[in-house]
């Protein structure tokens, strides 16, 4: 008798959250030690001066954090910091919301929209023009998710848009180096967030 197959068997939600947090690290790695030596001269690991990653973008000590001396560690002044976010975009709205970070801070981040927004991460650096801001990745997307090293000090987060008419909720997690954070509203006010105050996972 020939035995009947086997019913595929979906994975268990602790499956799914063990490969989506795998996958995410593995991203976060890959940022860290490949594509930003090589795309922006951004080495904070070492790694990419070592591979010769850092000559092709050309840019290698221009605003780049500095290389590390002690090797994957990297101490911070204070802390991290996790926080979550929730906001409701009415039809054509958009809003701004970014951390402060220091030179060669790093942050995980997710963020998930009910449907596809204009979004752009992009940076407000200290102490220079608003014409001296960065884009690192922008488009259309019902999320996002990855790790970002500041590549300076200033704002760093994004900007989300809704193309449409209905009101879009646009939900962010994050984990990392910050102390303090700045909202932009679509009406041209702005709310700063002391972040400091929040409680450090121990």
């Amino acid at each position: 008798m020939v035995p009947s197959p086997q019913m595929p068997v979906a994975p268990s939600g602790r499956k799914l959250a063990k490969a989506t947090a795998v996958a995410v690290l593995v991203a976060g790695v890959v940022l860290v030690c490949f594509v930003l030596p090589a795309e922006y001269g951004i080495d904070p690991a070492g790694i990419g001066g070592v591979l010769g990653l850092t000559r092709m973008s050309g840019a290698a000590g221009a605003s780049a954090a500095p290389a590390s001396t002690r090797g994957p560690v990297f101490p911070q002044p204070a802390g991290y910091q996790m926080d979550a976010r929730e906001f409701k975009l009415g039809p054509y709205e958009y809003i701004e919301f970014k951390y402060e970070l220091e030179p060669g801070a790093s942050m995980l981040y997710d963020w998930k929209a009910s449907a596809p927004v204009i979004f752009n991460l992009h940076t407000d650096p200290a102490g220079k023009p608003e014409d001296a801001s960065e884009s690192f990745e922008k488009g259309e997307a019902a999320g996002k998710q990855g790790a970002y090293v500041a590549p300076y000090a200033g704002l760093h987060g994004w900007y989300w848009e809704n193309p449409g008419g209905e009101e879009i909720t646009v939900r962010l997690s994050a984990i990392g180096f910050f102390q303090s954070a700045r909202e932009f509203h679509h009406d041209g006010t702005k709310r700063d967030y002391d972040l400091s105050k929040a409680r450090t996972p121990e």
